[in-house]
């Protein structure tokens, strides 16, 4: 089974960072690449590293991981991100390393319980809402191998 690590938020879209034209960069949808740009971080840890292919785009109300973007034309279309897949090994204990630092720089209510999928992917494990309401973020168990 793998894990994965989704974040989105009110800070994203305050600051303009879900209309980044580095999310578009070719290497970053291909997963060659994983800083969109120093700006993008969760309170005062280092830029945010993602996983661009795994990343959810909101394109013309529809939703598309970013590898389903790679060569597509979105000149005319309206786009930006919905949630971001933080880069991981895919276990749980990386995703979970990553947010004991994020833990540090912020408050968070944590749910270990959560009764909805706000990701709409796997099953959520965990979720994590920052205390001034500029992050949200999901601990997701993917599948099952074997």
């Amino acid at each position: 089974m793998s894990y994965a690590l989704y974040a989105w938020g009110n800070f994203i879209d305050e600051v303009g960072l879900d209309r980044d034209p580095g999310w578009l960069d070719p290497a970053l949808l291909r997963g060659e690449r994983d800083v969109v740009s120093d700006s993008l971080m969760i309170g005062d840890t280092e830029a945010l590293r993602v996983d661009g292919p795994g990343t959810i785009f909101e394109v013309d109300g529809e939703l598309v991981a970013g590898r389903d973007l790679v060569g597509r034309d979105l000149s005319g279309a309206a786009w930006r991100v919905e949630q971001i897949l933080v880069r991981t090994d895919g276990t749980r204990e990386d995703a979970l390393r990553i947010m004991a630092v994020v833990e540090e720089d912020g408050d968070y209510a944590i749910d270990d319980a959560p009764e909805g999928n706000p990701v709409g992917l796997g099953e959520v494990m965990t979720t994590w809402a920052d205390e001034h309401g500029q992050w949200d973020l999901a601990l997701v168990r993917l599948g099952v191998t074997g």
